[in-house]
């Protein structure tokens, strides 16, 4: 019976149930420290914006900045050389009309892809997919040339216009992708009723798209209210000048940047496309779940 007995204990530690408890700790504590790694940088970009000039670097560091300087987020739209209002609004003119004009031909070319049927539409889809692995500076050079032959080498003209006659390739395969897993006997049964495609499209698929339309117009509007290397290239007059242009050429032009305000407009700057994300995960998460692209 003493032997059974100290047996129950060790039986019990190598049972499945004690073995799937010590494997959720450790998960927990690994997600747990992974979690800390990915708010440390945040922590720290916060903790420099409301820190007064000079102090941002003091030893020994404390855990909240002193003083806390909540002037800081006037005095960095303010700008330290020009104010950063006229970016942010040429940011957001740049970021929602390029969104948009993505969001409608990136509908249509996945649309024809998925549920029409012409020739070559194989070959052109591959051609697009194969678009996905093409860098972005490749046609740097040529989109450049070509603008400035029509003389549109200059403010967001160029930025803007392309998006509007295609979108990107990514775009279009996960519209694709969505459109193919809607049945067609839909788009029959529209045929009957007297729908052509562009009513179909429209009036049917279209309203059923938003959780894939959502989670593709956040994915471009971050790219594109982010973007530097586009704007840097054609946006060089003051009065076209975007957001990211405008934090650089404030705070990090000189020999000794202003530290705490510099990050005040990064913060300034990434809250919007956080608090969109914050709102709209779920629409987020379902828009990659129903193009088949999420996993189950």
């Amino acid at each position: 019976m003493k032997a059974n007995n100290r047996s129950l204990p060790q039986r019990n530690r190598n049972s499945p149930e004690t073995s799937a408890v010590y494997n959720s700790r450790i998960i927990v504590a690994l997600s747990f420290l992974v979690a800390i790694i990915m708010i440390l940088p945040i922590y720290y970009m916060l903790y420099l914006s409301f820190s007064a000039r000079g102090k941002e670097f003091a030893f020994p560091p404390t855990v909240i900045p002193k003083p806390f300087v909540v002037g800081n987020i006037v005095q960095a739209m303010k700008g330290d050389t020009l104010p950063l209002w006229p970016n942010f609004r040429n940011s957001l003119t740049y970021a929602g009309l390029a969104t948009i004009g993505a969001l409608l031909t990136e509908s249509m070319v996945g649309f024809a892809f998925a549920r029409l049927r012409f020739p070559g539409r194989k070959i052109l889809f591959g051609i697009t997919v194969g678009m996905l692995i093409m860098p972005f500076v490749v046609t740097l050079i040529p989109r450049f040339l070509l603008f400035k032959q029509f003389n549109m080498a200059s403010g967001l003209t160029p930025l803007i216009l392309p998006v509007w006659f295609g979108g990107s390739p990514y775009g279009i395969f996960l519209m694709r992708q969505f459109f193919m897993s809607i049945p067609y006997q839909i788009d029959e049964a529209a045929k009957l009723d007297g729908a052509g495609p562009w009513r179909t499209l429209w009036l049917i698929l279209m309203p059923q798209a938003l959780p894939v339309l959502v989670a593709l117009g956040m994915l471009h509007f971050a790219y594109f209210w982010n973007d530097l290397l586009g704007p840097l290239i054609y946006a060089q007059k003051q009065d076209s000048k975007v957001l990211t242009q405008g934090i650089i050429f404030n705070f990090m032009s000189n020999w000794s940047p202003t530290w705490n305000l510099f990050m005040m407009a990064s913060l300034l700057m990434i809250l919007p496309v956080a608090i969109v994300f914050l709102i709209l995960q779920r629409r987020f998460r379902q828009g990659f779940l129903f193009s088949g692209l999420g996993g189950r």
